[in-house]
């Protein structure tokens, strides 16, 4: 079930400075959030905005991804900042997991999507599963995450935003299963997109995966 509960409005808004901070890679703000809630980490909710900058800045240890997955596995009524907790930790889900949380939410909460912000959410985290998978070459599971997320994204036909990070992460698992041309193409189409969007933050954020990709 995804709807807001009662974390406070202080949580929401550290995970948008997270979200921007990490789109401009200002590792400095990721280090200072993540020092302050460090100082609190005994309190679930800062504990997992730890885990979190903890991932963007570092990574996490064997033993913070069982944390993670243990965490996210458990969480009955979810709310804007879970799912941007999940955002910034999605790659270290299980496979089964993270197939089970977006077949139940397809099958159960598509209203959620009526809501520009959680769709924008929701889409980042179908696209950055989708990344993880494409990374470890299982194309078809990636390939599966975005047919499903783009027949949601139908009824929203004027959200360039979400449809333009969907199209971007297709044009990477193109250009990484073989079609090279063709993905290159819709990538590079997709950063000018937002930078005609007035989005220099994700232009920025994609041309940096687009260029790991191109050159590996």
């Amino acid at each position: 079930m995804f709807f807001n509960n009662y974390h406070s409005d202080y949580f929401v808004e550290i995970c948008d400075e997270i979200e921007d901070a990490n789109y401009m890679q200002d590792t400095v703000k990721l280090k200072a959030i993540n020092s302050e809630a460090g100082k609190y980490d005994n309190e679930q909710g800062n504990r997992m905005i730890f885990l979190a900058t903890q991932n963007l800045l570092y990574g996490l240890t064997e033993r913070e991804e069982v944390e993670v997955t243990d965490l996210m596995f458990n969480i009955e009524v979810w709310s804007y900042f879970e799912l941007s907790i999940l955002s910034f930790v999605v790659e270290h889900l299980n496979t089964r997991l993270t197939l089970s949380l977006m077949k139940d939410f397809w099958k159960e909460n598509l209203h959620y999507l009526k809501v520009k912000k959680y769709r924008e959410k929701i889409v980042q985290i179908v696209c950055r599963a989708a990344v993880k998978y494409i990374s470890e070459n299982k194309y078809s599971i990636a390939q599966k995450l975005l047919e499903d997320v783009n027949i949601a994204l139908i009824p929203y036909k004027k959200d360039l935003f979400c449809r333009n990070m969907s199209r971007f992460t297709l044009g990477l698992l193109l250009h990484q299963s073989g079609k090279t041309a063709e993905g290159k193409a819709k990538m590079e189409s997709s950063i000018r997109l937002f930078d005609e969007l007035g989005l220099p933050e994700m232009k920025a954020y994609y041309q940096k995966l687009f260029d790991e990709s191109v050159k590996n």
